[in-house]
């Protein structure tokens, strides 16, 4: 627990380290590329997080491939990426299906349905999808799930970063001011817009538990599996299943179900959390059967 809690310190000790620097970073940076000020804060806020994060996971001993949850041999790891892809696409498809029949989502206007259209959105999808994967698992379900699992055993390891990896999720905001306006309380200006989400809670909650729920089940993965590769393919096969969707359709204000996307990204919301529910309890049911049938088996 006390980890978990001084990783949360020092991510906001990063904000705010990163909101005191943005006048002058902004300024350095408009000398070669005029970016607004908001981007500079959030790729500062990233390093100072990036390098801090390099030194307390040694300082953990959680740098490790066993402890990240990259000791596979190669092949065994691609297999396990490959078939998290293909249970994360079968896993979404009710879901999409669900939405449409709904008619909560619906077909955008005058969209490009050729193969080729098509085959973009997926590949654009994948390609972002496996490069936040890759990120988002080797932080929540490898450094910080072995840190807390060590220190405090496994429920909290399930429990404590899925939290975490809920809350991050809402963190955003844009703020564009004229350059003769940007000075040094600037940097607070956009953490404070970065934070404003959460000033109407209530309006999360449904995305807040759905996204709760898919920590716990990339958790669960993680735990059987002893290592991330099903997690990556599972979280990659998601996120790009989410953007082919967006891409390709728009939420219906006036269905009568749209309650059930939610407010975050038209698709997390009451559903999602309903159906990542129904899956992570059916996926404990079957370990403890498949486990109690390998015990026999040994017996």
């Amino acid at each position: 627990m006390r980890s978990f809690l001084a990783l949360v310190a020092f991510l906001v000790l990063a904000l705010v380290a990163a909101a005191a620097l943005t006048y002058p970073a902004w300024w350095l940076v408009i000398q070669v590329s005029d970016q607004p000020v908001h981007r500079v804060m959030h790729r500062l806020a990233m390093l100072v997080a990036f390098i801090g994060l390099i030194w307390i996971f040694r300082r953990w001993n959680v740098a490790s491939k066993e402890a990240l949850g990259y000791a596979l041999p190669r092949k065994e790891f691609v297999r396990q990426l490959l078939l998290g892809l293909a249970c994360g696409a079968a896993i979404m498809l009710p879901l999409m299906l669900t939405l449409f029949a709904l008619d909560v989502r619906e077909p955008k206007d005058n969209f490009d349905w050729s193969a080729g259209r098509i085959a973009g959105l997926i590949a654009s999808g994948l390609l972002s999808g496996i490069v936040v994967a890759f990120i988002e698992e080797t932080f929540f379900r490898g450094a910080l799930f072995t840190a807390v699992r060590r220190e405090s055993g496994t429920a909290l390891a399930i429990v404590l970063p899925s939290l975490l990896y809920a809350s991050v999720h809402f963190l955003g905001g844009r703020l564009r001011l004229p350059r003769e306006d940007i000075d040094w309380s600037t940097g607070f200006a956009v953490l404070t817009k970065l934070l404003e989400r959460y000033a109407t809670p209530l309006d999360l909650v449904d995305s807040f538990l759905a996204l709760f729920a898919v920590g716990v089940l990339l958790a669960l993965v993680r735990i059987r599996t002893n290592a991330i590769a099903a997690c990556i393919g599972l979280h990659a096969s998601w996120v790009c299943t989410i953007a082919v969707v967006r891409g390709s359709s728009v939420v219906d204000t006036d269905a009568t179900a749209n309650w059930i996307v939610g407010s975050y990204d038209g698709v997390i919301g009451w559903a999602a959390l309903g159906w990542i529910a129904v899956m992570v309890i059916a996926y404990i049911i079957i370990s403890r059967r498949t486990a109690e049938n390998r015990q026999l088996g040994s017996s």
